[in-house]
């Protein structure tokens, strides 16, 4: 029996594992990328931390949620 993602699994898991990626990685992507130093700058350091988890922990949810067909994306006819 072959193994089949539908898109919608597909997209939804690559959105989780790249959140996590950077949610573990949190602290190289302010340092290191423009918009992570934009956070930094806009909220202090202190602070852009914890935006950008938030931020991570969203799609993280939003991910899972598209993977296990809970939520469904907009489709044009």
């Amino acid at each position: 029996m072959p193994f089949h993602l539908s898109e919608n699994e597909l997209i939804g898991g690559t959105v989780l594992i790249l959140s996590l990626w950077g949610l573990i990685k949190d602290q190289w992507f302010l340092a290191n990328t423009r918009k992570g130093q934009r956070l930094t700058e806009w909220f202090g350091p202190n602070r852009a931390i914890w935006v950008l988890r938030i931020i991570f922990l969203t799609g993280m949810v939003f991910g899972a949620l598209l993977a296990s067909g809970i939520i469904h994306p907009i489709e044009w006819e």
